[in-house]
């Protein structure tokens, strides 16, 4: 299955972060972090340990623009490596741990103060989330540009439409027994050039 999602935009930030939002709150509680976990995941190393124990999947250097977004749960070709589309960064070895039976792309300024107020606030606002049986998944993260029809109404009321390249990452989410290892390369960027 592939879930496809339009327009998602990262709030003038550059970081998407991809993961549990329930589960994020409850390593907050259990580990009795502040509600600013932006000052604490970055000028401490918990934010690494969280990201290697598979709480969270951060995005960083992530250009303010408005992306496609494909969560693939398939083990067909992933949409970036097909013909026409152009891949312009990988990165695998991600590990992330669903615990609410979804995973949602939320964005940095929802760290600032991460309370249930703030994930009842991601569930409510952010489209681009997918429903997941609980438990573990290896995660990889492509990034590029794929082709995208866009349909528009001229000014003689016709439909016209027409295809170009739009700004995309790609979630290949792969369910695992145990929890995998994290390898992923915490400080890799995920700028993508169009």
């Amino acid at each position: 299955m592939v879930y496809k999602f339009e327009e998602v935009l990262n709030d003038l930030m550059d970081y998407f972060i991809l993961g549990d939002p329930d589960y994020l709150l409850h390593y907050k509680n259990a580990h009795g972090l502040p509600d600013d976990l932006l000052l604490e995941f970055t000028t401490q190393e918990r934010g690494d340990l969280a990201v290697s124990e598979g709480v969270m999947l951060p995005l960083s250097k992530v250009e303010n623009l408005p992306y496609t977004v494909y969560f693939n749960l398939s083990e067909g070709q992933p949409e970036l490596l097909k013909e026409g589309n152009e891949l312009q960064v990988r990165q695998a070895g991600h590990c992330l741990r669903v615990e609410s039976g979804a995973v949602y792309l939320y964005t940095m300024p929802y760290l600032r103060s991460y309370t249930d107020a703030t994930v009842a606030r991601i569930k409510q606002h952010r489209s681009a989330k997918i429903s997941l049986p609980n438990g573990w998944y290896a995660v990889e993260v492509l990034g590029g540009l794929t082709k995208q029809t866009t349909e528009l109404i001229n000014v003689n009321g016709d439909r016209v439409s027409f295809e170009e390249l739009e700004p995309t990452f790609e979630f290949l989410i792969i369910p695992s027994k145990d929890r995998p290892e994290y390898t992923a390369d915490l400080n890799y960027p995920y700028q993508i050039n169009s």
